[in-house]
């Protein structure tokens, strides 16, 4: 994976900056979900300016980053505080039943599974960007891929996913029920 913006050996502050938001950002939240991980994202900028020459110096600070970005989301997990990825998502949380659908599977996913799932399948990163930046090999995120998606493959919406009361059921259940 490229480190710098522009290419070059080493990146200014400011190209730093734009990677956290493009690079770093998309894993903070799908580890942690939107809020937490955009509270964390602020931290971690807020950590890159304090400690921005030693960063600048690093081969890959992204990597050095997600790993501030793990200690500084403790705080937010701890003592029930706020949940990593929210286990259910209200009924008003969206509109669109298909999005809450989806979002219903990915938090029966582990942190793990629901990064590299998202990061891959949803982001476009390949699976040697997601390694590098999560500090795992190929084969690890492979796994965590493999297992997710079979474990969202084998979810029955039906079954595994409450539907918001405020969507009406399915078309084809509609129908079956009207014949």
């Amino acid at each position: 994976m490229d480190t710098t913006a522009t290419g070059s050996e080493t990146p200014s502050f400011e190209e730093l900056v734009e990677l956290i938001r493009l690079r770093l950002r998309p894993v903070l939240w799908s580890r942690w979900g939107v809020e937490v991980g955009s509270d964390v994202c602020s931290e971690v900028e807020e950590y890159a300016w304090k400690h921005h020459e030693r960063l600048l110096a690093m081969s890959n600070p992204l990597g050095y980053l997600y790993r501030v970005s793990q200690s500084k989301a403790r705080r937010y997990t701890r003592w029930l505080r706020r949940t990593d990825f929210p286990e259910h998502f209200p009924d008003i949380a969206h509109d669109d039943p298909e999005l809450h659908d989806t979002m219903q599977l990915l938090a029966t996913l582990t942190p793990d599974q629901r990064s590299c799932v998202l990061l891959t399948h949803g982001f476009g990163w390949a699976y040697d960007d997601v390694a590098e930046l999560l500090g795992m090999t190929r084969s690890a995120v492979n796994n965590h891929i493999h297992r997710g998606m079979n474990r969202v493959r084998a979810a029955q919406p039906s079954e595994t996913i409450d539907r918001p009361l405020n969507h009406p059921e399915p078309l084809n259940q509609i129908q079956e029920t009207a014949t």
